[in-house]
């Protein structure tokens, strides 16, 4: 029986740093909280801080290649509820980097991670959730993949995400659809 391997994947493979997964990791943890509902003005500490940090990277990705990446923002305000995990009106922020497909571009993978994150009390916005692995490292993960699959031309459209809103109802997710095109 033939193999099914594809031999073009290697290169892609080999190109995966571990370092700089780890790096990007450590710089969202270092933003001591990405809760939903934190600081969206401090340059250091907060979700703006990181979700305008994970845009930048996009940026400086897409200008290697030449700005192969459309990147945004896709975001929503969704309304404060008492009864839910969003007690009072608060504007969603998703990253959005689109690499266009070559010849299916209408056709589209997506690649997410979420930028936000919690600890055990999901309505404290202000304690210190460094979210390493919930979800700095799937965050970081989309990065690389943007990083890697920057340098090729694929037939369908990657869209890569920093979704937000996730950890108070999947709301990042939500109207990700809306933006995403």
């Amino acid at each position: 029986v033939p193999s099914a391997e594809d031999p073009r994947i290697h290169p892609v493979v080999d190109s995966i740093s571990a370092e700089r997964i780890e790096r990007d990791i450590r710089t969202l943890v270092g933003f001591g909280t990405r809760h939903t509902m934190s600081d969206t003005v401090s340059t250091t500490r907060g979700i703006g801080a990181a979700r305008r940090w994970v845009f930048d990277e996009f940026r400086r990705i897409s200008a290697a290649c030449g700005n192969c990446l459309e990147v945004k923002y896709v975001s929503d305000v969704i309304k404060g509820d008492s009864t839910s995990r969003i007690r009072q009106d608060v504007n969603i922020v998703n990253v959005v980097a689109i690499l266009r497909g070559r010849t299916d571009p209408n056709r589209y993978v997506l690649l997410s991670g979420d930028i936000d994150s919690r600890v055990s009390n999901v309505m404290n916005a202000t304690a210190d959730n460094p979210g390493a692995n919930d979800n700095a490292s799937g965050v970081a993960a989309i990065l690389e993949a943007a990083r890697v699959l920057s340098k090729y031309q694929p037939d369908a459209s990657i869209v890569l995400a920093g979704l937000s809103g996730e950890e108070q109802g999947l709301y990042g997710g939500g109207i990700l659809p809306a933006g995403a095109k």
